[in-house]
């Protein structure tokens, strides 16, 4: 029998642990919760739209589409935290970034690059504060390299439309903790190693670069503001005002692999809910939860809790597309794809603890890319 095809599978940073599979198949089971709404970004013909899904007396249902959230392009860069989430597109040639808060329902547009041709430049990767967004790209300029930069625009009008911070290394990532702004960058050119650069956002001036080597592929931030730069073998965490690093090196075939996730949430407790790529299970995209205390991770195959009518029938799942936590009721909340239904998904409710049990399933026109809970 292989490792994956385990009902929940614990990861551990130097060895692997498992449990057996349940005998019977599972089955979504009445229990009322705590009444509450979760917002749900939605992908269909090429349009991101965003509705409110309602949790009352065991039971999801549609609100309604978020009337100040205005539906934009599915070819996008997003950043989001806990409470809000931010979206960079162009659309005719023209750049925008729409940043959507789910506690107050606040949205705001804002329109970018309109000194320069947004369809000329590449963006590599965006970020926000409660004051700034940061847009990092690259724009080729003639007889000459290409030029790369991060964009600081004021949430706030101000003065100054923007501020850049040219850079001498491709930008990869963003991320902003203490008053700095985290760059991850790429010298692609010569030693094809990464670096990070740290700027004061009070003054805009670079601090330090550090060399992180090869192989760093993504920034995330834990809930103590720490940065986590993630390798596909370990990963570091950075203390965003002294720089001090920690190191945690994964044990082998126990790579939690978080670092292609397209979603991702942190829970209250600091544990991480991504989507893992499970080349040999049934559904090559699943949910899984990394604990940055233990070191491990909970890897969730379908095939293990939903019984196979559940999977190709009931539900229909084709790959997860995006996860969160519903911390009141202790739900973990899988958005995914249908099998061979394109526009098509729906989102499942799981209760983890002290069992696995399904709690209910809602099927939506559109697939879920990201979720919120309210």
């Amino acid at each position: 029998m292989k490792t994956y095809n385990l009902m929940v599978c614990f990861v551990l940073a130097f060895s692997f642990v498992s449990c057996d599979k349940s005998s019977s198949a599972s089955s979504e089971i009445e229990e009322t919760g705590i009444p509450v709404n979760y917002t749900v970004f939605l992908s269909k013909n090429n349009q991101l739209s965003a509705l409110e899904l309602s949790a009352l007396n065991g039971e999801l249902t549609v609100n309604g589409e978020l009337s100040t959230f205005a539906n934009i392009p599915s070819t996008y860069k997003k950043f989001r935290t806990s409470n809000d989430i931010s979206f960079y597109y162009t659309s005719n040639c023209k750049g925008y970034i729409q940043w959507y808060n789910v506690i107050s329902n606040e949205a705001m547009l804002l329109e970018m690059f309109n000194d320069i041709e947004p369809c000329a430049i590449q963006i590599t990767s965006i970020a926000h504060t409660d004051k700034y967004v940061m847009i990092s790209y690259e724009m080729d300029l003639p007889g000459k390299d290409s030029q790369k930069v991060v964009r600081i625009y004021s949430k706030n009008e101000t003065s100054e439309p923007y501020i850049e911070l040219i850079l001498d290394k491709k930008p990869i990532d963003l991320i902003s903790s203490a008053n700095r702004l985290f760059v991850l960058t790429l010298n692609e050119f010569v030693t094809d190693e990464f670096h990070l650069s740290v700027f004061d956002l009070s003054t805009n001036e670079e601090l330090i670069e550090l060399d992180l080597g090869v192989n760093a592929k993504k920034l995330f931030k834990n809930g103590l503001e720490q940065i986590i730069i993630s390798y596909p073998e370990f990963h570091t965490i950075i203390d965003p005002v002294s720089l001090d690093k920690t190191y945690t090196t994964y044990g082998e075939n126990s790579e939690p692999n978080f670092t292609t996730t397209k979603d991702s949430f942190l829970d209250i407790t600091g544990k991480m809910y991504f989507q893992k790529a499970i080349l040999d299970a049934e559904i090559d995209m699943v949910p899984a939860i990394y604990d940055f205390q233990t070191n491990n991770t909970v890897v969730y195959l379908f095939e293990n809790f939903l019984s196979e009518s559940e999977i190709n029938v009931k539900y229909n799942i084709g790959s997860t597309s995006a996860i969160a936590h519903d911390d009141n009721n202790k739900y973990m909340l899988i958005g995914y794809q249908k099998k061979n239904q394109a526009g098509k998904g729906g989102v499942l409710r799981v209760s983890t603890a002290p069992e696995l049990k399904i709690i209910d399933n809602i099927n939506l026109d559109g697939v879920p890319q990201t979720i919120f809970v309210k």
